[in-house]
């Protein structure tokens, strides 16, 4: 649970999410002016320790068609999580909220729109 992680955990988690998507927001032309949404530009040897690229470390998607089927899937994909995401935690807060997954969620006392709220102590 989210609760049970340290403050340093919390915000090795962060500072992960925010170097992956402001390496992606630096491409040009950006995602939402003709660029392609989810493509990241290959990572490897930009860094000595980066042996592999990110999303496709042994080149197995080399096809073109592979790609684009590729991309359409991950937003698919990703669009599906987050309304999954969203339901759980409807029904962790709300019980009864989501039909289909009622009773199988424990209830959350806390605040989910509040992440650091038990133990941010930088201050």
């Amino acid at each position: 649970q989210w609760d049970a992680i340290p403050l340093a955990g919390k915000l090795q988690i962060f500072t992960l999410i925010g170097m992956l998507e402001s390496y992606g927001e630096i491409l040009d032309p950006h995602y939402t002016q003709g660029g392609l949404p989810g493509y990241y530009p290959p990572i490897k040897a930009n860094r000595p320790e980066l042996w592999f690229n990110l999303y496709d470390p042994f080149n197995w998607f080399d096809e073109e068609k592979d790609k684009v089927r590729g991309r359409q899937c991950e937003i698919n994909n990703g669009r599906l999580a987050m309304l999954g995401i969203f339901g759980i935690l409807s029904e962790a807060k709300v019980p009864g909220s989501v039909p289909l997954i009622s009773g199988l969620i424990p209830e959350y006392s806390g605040n989910p729109m509040i992440p650091f709220e038990t133990d941010f102590t930088l201050f």
